[in-house]
Order: structure tokens, then sequence, then C-alpha cells
């Protein structure tokens, strides 16, 4: 019980950090659609007295500041691209291997892939994304594995497997 009401309020603050409003109508909207989050990661079985959600905090902060730091080179990029000052599109197709064992961090992956400008994951088929990039480069830095092996770091934590 402690752990689902620590949860809850870790969400109730994000939530309304990120929102930044205070009306009487969304902090009582908020608190039901936590509840209601709570009580989805309850019958998910995500919540449970020997799973710990908050001993990956250190680890998706870790992710989630590399991340960033990609989107905004790969930001970049395309506006380099888009001006004419950077070099020209060659856009590329290609298959990207998925290393991670549970499907939340096999999306998170392909989701991570999306959000860096001048990529996309056009299709998931169990362990190998189609990827679509605007430069080869891009897709070939995909493919040498480092956004896989970190979101697999990610795996192995989420799993309770990592070191």
């Amino acid at each position: 019980m402690t752990q689902r009401l620590l949860l809850g309020a870790a969400f109730y603050f994000l939530w309304i950090g990120l929102s930044g409003h205070f009306s009487p109508f969304l902090l009582v909207t908020s608190v039901l659609s936590v509840v209601g989050v709570i009580l989805l990661l309850t019958h998910l079985g995500l919540v449970s007295r020997h799973f710990q959600p908050f001993a990956l905090i250190v680890s998706l902060v870790v992710y989630w500041r590399w991340l960033l730091v990609e989107i905004i080179k790969a930001n970049i990029d395309v506006i380099r691209c888009v001006l004419g000052l950077g070099k020209p599109a060659s856009p590329a197709m290609g298959w990207v291997h998925a290393s991670q064992k549970t499907e939340l961090c096999k999306t998170l992956y392909a989701n991570s892939i999306t959000l860096t400008p001048g990529t996309i994951t056009v299709l998931a088929e169990g362990d190998q994304f189609l990827i679509h990039a605007l430069h080869r480069e891009g897709l070939a830095s995909l493919q040498d594995g480092e956004m896989d092996r970190r979101c697999l770091i990610l795996d192995e934590d989420f799993r309770g497997t990592g070191a």
C-alpha cells in the first residue's frame, strides 16, 4: 500500500509540475487520473512488493539526459540540412535489432528512435525495427547499437537482472 501511495504522489506532483495549472477542476481530475493509473498498474502487476520502480529513477534520468542530448544534436543536423548549411539529405531505410526482452523497453527504444529528429520507426516486427533515416549515417549510427545498448540497460534494470 505504501508503494502505491508513494507512486501516486510522484505521479501527482509530476502532473502538477508539468501542467503548471492549479484550477480546482484540474487538481481534482489529476487526482482521479493518478488513481486510475495506479489501479491499472496494479492490475497489470507492475506494482508489487518485489518490484520497486523507484530503483529505476537513476537509470531513467541517465537515459533521458543522454537522449535529450541526442535529440538536440539531431535537431541541429536537420535544421542545417533544411537550410542547406550541412550535408544534403541521403534518405535510407534499414532494419535495426532490438535487444530488449520486455515489450515496454522495446517500445521505449522504438519511440526514442522516432523522437530523434531525422529518424522514424516505420515498422516493428519481433526484435527488428524498420527505420527510415534522413541520412545514411543516422541509420548506420542506430545499427551500431548505442541507443539499443542504453535501452537494454534500462530493460535489465526493469527486470532486476542489471548489475
